[in-house]
């Protein structure tokens, strides 16, 4: 009898930058809306479990509508230890959709120039070891 595999291939469609920043999550939240006209509001934390140690990070959410893009600034740091590892930011800002490089890269130059924020830098998501962890419906996380 013939044996199947089935492999899934996980969808990484998504934009990632790392933000250093010593400001609180609300602090730097409330920078962006500003500056960009978003208006990221706190959800329930974001709960993952690793090597049987949970988690929290603060969870930022924004759905723009108009061109159906959602924004998401998540905390990389906790008191169990951080999201993600390889990573030694302080906060990752996700953009979910139709979002191109070019836009991507001029965000971050504007991010760079915002006060609270130390640097950022555009992180290649294919290249992160634990970008499964990246990977949450907007509405379930």
């Amino acid at each position: 009898m013939a044996k199947f595999t089935l492999e899934i291939e996980e969808d990484f469609d998504f934009q990632l930058i790392g933000i250093f920043s010593h400001a609180k999550d609300y602090r730097l939240c409330w920078a962006l809306n500003q500056e960009f006209g978003f208006d990221l509001t706190k959800e329930e934390n974001f709960t993952v479990q690793l090597n049987s140690v949970v988690q929290e990070h603060s969870f930022f959410k924004y759905f723009e509508e108009e061109n159906q893009l959602e924004y998401f600034l998540i905390g990389n740091r906790s008191d169990a230890g951080m999201l993600i590892p390889e990573e030694k930011c302080d906060y990752f800002f996700l953009i979910k959709g139709h979002y191109r490089d070019s836009e991507r890269d001029s965000l971050k130059k504007k991010l760079n120039q915002l006060k609270p924020i130390l640097a950022c830098s555009i992180i290649e998501v294919d290249e992160l070891k634990s970008k499964q962890i990246l990977i949450f419906q907007g509405e379930d996380k």
